[in-house]
């Protein structure tokens, strides 16, 4: 498993905080985004997210993941992030909230775990609501540069999670 501290340290990487960007939706309009890690503060538009989405976030982390419980309460949402915080404090993974400039609206989440292929650098998984009408793979695009540039990871598996609405691969 790769150890997120030492690549950092090695590499003079300090870990994104927040980071826009623009991308393009499927109807070619430009949307202004950012990343920003995930935690308490987006707590309420996450949540509202999840609920909204939960269709297509079923099996994101794999077959057998449990997440997202179809009776999750906020209390647990809250609880989740606060968890994913202190693993991007402690450096032991990334997690990250797409939303909107005016931090009003979340559109989905990033996560970058260690990866147990010791080819891989990363694993990254993410979903984005069905309310964000962009192209699943010209987001893993985007992440794949972000990855190379402001990480400096040489080789990242970007995982695909299946379109509920349309069972396919995205």
């Amino acid at each position: 498993m790769q150890e997120f501290s030492k690549h950092l340290s090695r590499n003079k990487v300090q870990v994104p905080q927040n980071h826009i960007f623009k991308i393009t939706d499927i109807k070619n309009i430009a949307h202004q985004l950012k990343l920003v890690p995930l935690n308490a503060s987006v707590a309420e538009i996450d949540y509202s997210a999840v609920l909204l989405n939960m269709d297509r976030l079923t099996g994101i982390f794999g077959d057998n993941d449990p997440w997202p419980d179809p009776k999750m309460t906020f209390q647990q949402n809250l609880n989740s992030l606060r968890v994913h915080h202190l693993e991007f404090e402690s450096e032991k993974a990334f997690a990250y909230s797409v939303i909107s400039i005016d931090s009003k609206k979340c559109f989905g989440s990033v996560y970058i775990d260690p990866s147990e292929d010791a080819a891989q650098d990363c694993e990254v998984y993410f979903w984005l609501c069905k309310s964000l009408p962009v192209n699943r793979k010209q987001f893993a695009i985007f992440l794949s540069d972000w990855l190379s540039s402001a990480w400096k990871f040489k080789s990242s598996k970007i995982h695909k999670y299946k379109d509920a609405d349309k069972n396919k691969d995205l």
